[in-house]
């Protein structure tokens, strides 16, 4: 399945042409995740579910709709996410 893009998602992101270039945060170091940046949000979820072998449709709203409304606010690296998504994949919320 091809990687998402910005027109998959369901949920209300920043897109702003400053934040095009900024993928990470630098004052938070590259490891910082912004969940309301766009372009951070794409390319962790599409790192995420390709590393994790997860291509179907389900598995990538479930993504989404587990770290726009779910995944709690000071979960914000790239490691912690992660560890939380392992964690409550299966859980329903």
């Amino acid at each position: 399945m091809p990687e998402l893009k910005r027109e998959d998602l369901k949920y209300q992101y920043d897109w702003s042409n400053d934040l095009k270039d900024k993928r990470h945060t630098a004052i938070h170091g590259d490891d910082f995740i912004d969940r309301k940046n766009g372009y951070h949000m794409l390319d962790f979820m599409n790192r995420f579910l390709k590393i994790n072998g997860l291509f179907s449709v389900s598995s990538r709203q479930r993504l989404e709709k587990l770290m726009y409304k779910y995944l709690p606010e000071k979960i914000n690296t790239r490691a912690e996410i992660k560890i939380w998504l392992g964690q409550n994949w299966n859980k329903h919320f």
